[in-house]
């Protein structure tokens, strides 16, 4: 053989060169620091960790280099190289090298014990994070952000710009460091965070933000309290608080704009599920074709367009709450699945012949007379008692017009600081209009005309004129109909026999009520 040895004598790298019957021909000094009982003409076997799957024959047979980034020894971590010798053709053996990287070895797993525990930190961390780069796609996101955005998948957020899981544009968001109260559209809806934006060094932005319970929902009722006069309401509002703990479905029944989304969303949050995801879907707002897909999912192919998985509402809702709203305007062929994911609590997706299970309450609503659908074929009666576990019926807001005042003043101060005004209260007259009104849209509608009022209005208060035109005509051919006293008797049955109430609304003093309800011998 003819090779220089010397060559190697002076370098700190260790050198064997190992014969093609696996014998120690040749080894440097450094070799003899990695191998302190090395010795010529031994077989190399057992030397180090690899020897079991030894590749010399590998590097043979294919004449390349092999290469291994963290060997062990005894005491240390090396880089291994082995490289074969032929002589012309013929193979002659190997050249093995050895270099310690202990130290990066350590350094490296220093850096991944570091990671793992900055991980463990970031996903410990109650609020939701998303890091973003300067263009607003997210880089990372921790844990608490996932579930807040009702189990978002990290392949949907990573690389993915911020508007697309927020709904919002970093330029949306609260000034640098200053965190504020912001809606934000997710996959179970809009919903009211708190949320601040910082700088992250020069390489983007960290958001950080939780979802605020839903504040005076109803209007009237926060998580745990609800205000009314109403006796039919706060029936309804009774079961509602005593349903929530236990784990029934839920039927919702009441015209539109009564409020039933409000009371499916007031059940969740007083539910031991409330830390889980409320998914809503509208049964009417969907075409037929596509209602299936949303509320399932499909998997990549199953029809022209599936370019990849989509997760339906029902699997988002995993551990928390579906509600099914407008439910008598479901499809008979989505009722059969509905009526399968009740009993058998599981799901398959569209194009995938796999079931998932899956664990959710049912709070489903609808306007229509639940039972002639059923008469008339287009509802199952199998689903239907499935669904009607706990019924509740909101009543309209003509029948509870006493929970008008509170209301108002609930709208006056929510449109007053979303259109930056200062309107602090309304005048008797325009109460007489708002409470002679039937509202055929309820709640909602009453709602749009105080928006209306805000807007119009150029002073601190709410007057007459500053309502629509059509309470005012309204109220002017019933004022010609009614006596006095027949306004006084429809007042008190308005306030529910409230006369401080009735007397703030007919614009007299209490003491001048009393004496006229004397006077007129009205019963109370």
């Amino acid at each position: 053989m003819f090779l220089n040895f010397n060559l190697f004598e002076n370098i700190s790298d260790g050198v064997i060169i190992v014969s093609k019957d696996k014998k120690i021909v040749y080894f440097n000094k450094s070799a003899k620091n990695f191998f302190p009982d090395i010795a010529l003409n031994k077989s190399c076997y057992g030397l180090y960790n690899i020897c079991e799957n030894c590749p010399l024959e590998i590097a043979k047979e294919e004449n390349r280099n092999i290469n291994i980034y963290d060997v062990k020894l005894s005491n240390k971590r090396v880089c291994f190289s082995m490289n074969p010798i032929f002589m012309e053709t013929e193979f002659y053996g190997v050249i093995e090298i050895f270099r310690d990287v202990s130290r990066v070895i350590h350094y490296m797993e220093d850096v991944h014990k570091q990671k793992e525990f900055t991980e463990k930190i970031f996903n410990s961390i109650v609020e939701g994070i998303i890091v973003v780069d300067k263009e607003g796609k997210v880089i990372n996101l921790n844990d608490s952000a996932k579930k807040l955005l009702c189990n978002l998948d990290t392949k949907d957020a990573i690389g993915h710009h911020v508007k697309e899981i927020l709904g919002i544009d970093l330029e949306q968001m609260p000034a640098l460091d200053k965190r504020n109260d912001i809606y934000i559209q997710t996959y179970c809806g809009k919903l009211k965070a708190s949320l601040m934006l910082s700088a992250f060094r020069d390489e983007g932005y960290i958001i950080s933000f939780y979802i605020l319970p839903e504040q005076n929902m109803f209007y009237g009722f926060s998580e745990n309290e609800f205000h009314t006069k109403s006796p039919k309401l706060s029936k309804a509002i009774d079961i509602a608080k005593y349903v929530a703990e236990h784990n029934v479905n839920v039927l919702i029944e009441g015209e539109t704009g009564t409020g039933k989304t409000l009371l499916a969303k007031y059940i969740h949050f007083l539910s031991p599920r409330r830390n889980k995801p409320f998914v809503k879907i509208n049964c009417a707002a969907i075409p037929e074709n596509l209602l299936e897909s949303e509320l399932f999912g499909y998997v990549k192919g199953a029809f022209t367009g599936a370019i990849k998985d989509k997760v339906g509402k029902v699997e988002l809702a995993n551990e928390g709450t579906l509600f099914l709203d407008e439910i008598g305007d479901m499809p008979l062929s989505i009722q059969a699945k509905i009526l399968n994911l009740i009993q058998e609590k599981e799901i398959e997706r569209l194009g995938d012949n796999k079931t998932l299970k899956v664990d959710v309450r049912i709070i489903a609503a609808t306007n229509k007379d639940m039972r002639q659908l059923i008469k008339n074929r287009l509802f199952r009666e199998d689903l239907y008692y499935r669904l009607n576990v706990v019924n509740i019926t909101l009543p309209p807001l003509r029948d509870r017009k006493e929970d008008i005042p509170t209301l108002v003043r609930g709208f006056l101060e929510k449109f007053s600081e979303i259109h930056k005004k200062s309107v602090k209260s309304i005048r008797s007259e325009a109460i007489k209009l708002l409470l002679k009104y039937d509202y055929p849209g309820n709640v909602r509608e009453l709602e749009n005309i105080i928006e209306h009022a805000v807007i119009m209005t150029k002073s601190d208060y709410i007057d007459a004129p500053d309502l629509p035109e059509f309470l005012a005509s309204n109220f002017d051919v019933f004022l010609e109909n009614l006596t006095e006293k027949d306004l006084i008797v429809k007042t008190l049955k308005q306030t529910n026999g409230n006369k401080a109430e009735a007397a703030k609304i007919l614009n007299m003093h209490r003491t001048t009520l009393w004496r006229k309800i004397k006077e007129y011998g009205i019963e109370i």
